[in-house]
């Protein structure tokens, strides 16, 4: 009876500790990224003229596709930084509350969207062949496409991300900031909450055209705003609406003129994973 008392402010301590070393922590991190250096975008990827938003100072709507348009985004130079290995994979998963790279690969297992992935190839994608998929990972997607007979080639922006899940998942991960990787021709092209990253979603669907050998497929995941909810994507507005990491957010118009820029065509616009991870298709004749 007596320890138990006595152990009582030992634990209150202990939690103490624990939340007071997590508050430390979280400052820390997030003095990291408010200090990520940023410039200044006047225009859409599309050329359109960029419109008040009255839901987040940050950005402007396309008068002419509708796409959300960050107006402060991250100088170039910065975006190396942004997602290295420790920055992205370890300090940022762990502030938005994700599980770090070690352990993603069971979490993204386990909570669907890999069996929903390898559905949805299953439906539109080729049976075999090569796939190409930017912004890899942890690479289980890849594995679990390896296992079933494709060729497959992973990108990561940092060599650290890319070396690791060579080790971890025995991938060929080509390091590099897509388009600007060297790459062979493929089949399937995947990026799973990848474009939405990108400083020029134009070029990266042009590079991602370029790549597909005639009667390609790729499979684009990213925030496509397809609804009328008031701010847009509702309960998820705040996670789409992450002036540090999304550059743009999209719709199914900019996903129709991307589509006609890169000379390819729509396949689907209908699938979705969850709300704000909303699925175009293209197709290469």
């Amino acid at each position: 009876m007596h320890l138990r008392h006595f152990s009582h402010p030992i634990r209150s301590a202990k939690s103490l500790y624990r939340k007071v070393s997590m508050a430390v922590y979280r400052c820390l991190a997030e003095r990291q990224f408010r200090n990520i250096r940023r410039g200044q975008r006047d225009r859409c990827w599309c050329g359109g003229e960029l419109l008040p938003f009255k839901w987040h100072p940050s950005y402007g709507v396309c008068a002419n596709c509708g796409c959300y348009v960050n107006r402060r985004p991250p100088l170039p130079e910065e975006l190396k930084r942004l997602y290295s290995f420790n920055l992205y994979w370890l300090t940022r998963q762990r502030l938005k509350g994700h599980p770090t790279i070690e352990h993603r690969p069971e979490n993204d297992l386990s909570d669907g969207r890999v069996a929903y992935w390898l559905g949805l190839i299953e439906r539109y994608g080729p049976s075999v062949g090569r796939v190409v998929e930017v912004g890899c990972g942890h690479g289980v997607l890849l594995a679990e496409l390896k296992a079933r007979g494709y060729e497959c080639v992973g990108v990561e922006p940092g060599e650290q991300t890319a070396e690791w899940t060579r080790q971890n998942m025995g991938i060929d991960v080509r390091a590099g900031f897509f388009p600007e990787v060297d790459l062979p021709k493929c089949d399937l092209f995947l990026a799973f909450d990848v474009i939405e990253h990108s400083p020029e979603p134009e070029a990266f669907m042009k590079g991602a055209a370029q790549l597909l050998n005639p009667g390609g497929v790729a499979i684009i995941q990213t925030p496509i705003n397809r609804y009328d909810y008031q701010p847009p994507f509702g309960e998820r507005f705040e996670a789409a609406f992450d002036d540090i990491e999304h550059l743009f957010l999209f719709t199914d118009k900019a996903m129709q003129e991307l589509a006609r820029r890169s000379r390819l065509q729509i396949v689907s616009m209908t699938e979705r994973l969850w709300l704000h991870h909303e699925i175009c298709v293209f197709g290469k004749l």
